[in-house]
């Protein structure tokens, strides 16, 4: 639990905006042809990315070496990454994690990431023993991280807010169990409203919990995101909001659904309508 005087319960004074693109955004690009598809962003304006494929100690099919070379060239830089903090990952009968996600710790500072970020939790929510346990090795995990230089995060979905625990989503429990200290959230808008869920409700309530945003927007009347300003979500009062509330410094465009655009169309609108909301 976050002690009173935790040094991140401080008041947001953020400098500097980093606007980021989720490579999820652009999957099949990615998989095809990942340096071109990376020098493609660049040339839209996008100065960071944040990976969604780390397997087999490699970033889209490239050691950590490799990748940090390619995204050198293209100008761009890595600080914010998805990559799942697995059960195998856990070593709970030595309060441990495994070797493998040591690695994983390791390649990350390679590619000058800052943020590792768990996009799901491994553990079964239904389950109070096991979201206990869960709980638990995240914020063991998040230490380690800390200790190697590393901030550790969870990004959510939509089981978090449709499962309950004593009649509240899961959510509520996995914010005030894990520890401030080690474990902070990536907040994805769009997640959830799909789930029902009120963003401005979660930041009202964990303000300082918010280091990262998944800027989304969803689509009426359906169960995806769409681009920036074309959906439900008042944008600009969430915006505003987590602006001057919370301490997000990494804003991270991600877009899952299309319409008549390409991706790369449509994450270069996403950016330009993001801009207009005051983060230059």
């Amino acid at each position: 639990m976050l002690a009173v005087n935790s040094p991140f319960r401080v008041e947001p004074q953020i400098k500097v905006y980093h606007i980021g693109l989720q490579l999820y955004s652009v999957r099949e690009a990615m998989q095809k042809n990942p340096e071109l598809t990376l020098e493609s962003v660049a040339k839209i304006g996008f100065k960071e990315i944040e990976h969604a494929n780390y397997i087999d100690e490699k970033f889209y099919g490239f050691r950590a070496t490799e990748f940090s070379e390619i995204l050198k060239n293209c100008g761009l830089v890595m600080p914010t990454s998805h990559t799942q903090f697995r059960k195998d990952h856990w070593l709970e009968s030595k309060n441990d994690v495994s070797d493998a996600w040591k690695k994983t710790i390791e390649d990350a500072l390679v590619v000058g990431q800052e943020y590792l970020i768990s996009p799901s939790f491994a553990w079964d929510l239904t389950q109070p023993d096991e979201m206990m346990r869960g709980t638990a090795a995240y914020n063991r995990c998040g230490e380690v991280c800390r200790e190697a230089g590393l901030r550790f995060g969870f990004h959510n979905h939509l089981v978090e807010f449709e499962t309950k625990y004593e009649g509240e989503p899961v959510y509520e429990y996995l914010l005030r169990n894990w520890d401030l200290a080690y474990v902070c959230q990536q907040l994805d808008l769009c997640n959830m409203a799909i789930a029902g869920a009120d963003p401005m409700h979660w930041l009202r309530r964990y303000p300082h919990q918010f280091e990262s945003m998944h800027v989304k927007d969803k689509a009426s009347g359906k169960a995806e995101s769409t681009l920036l300003g074309t959906g439900v979500l008042d944008l600009e009062t969430i915006l505003a909001f987590a602006k001057k509330h919370t301490p997000i410094k990494y804003w991270i465009i991600e877009q899952e659904s299309f319409g008549n655009r390409t991706p790369l169309e449509s994450v270069g609108y996403d950016l330009k309508k993001f801009k207009e909301f005051g983060f230059i």
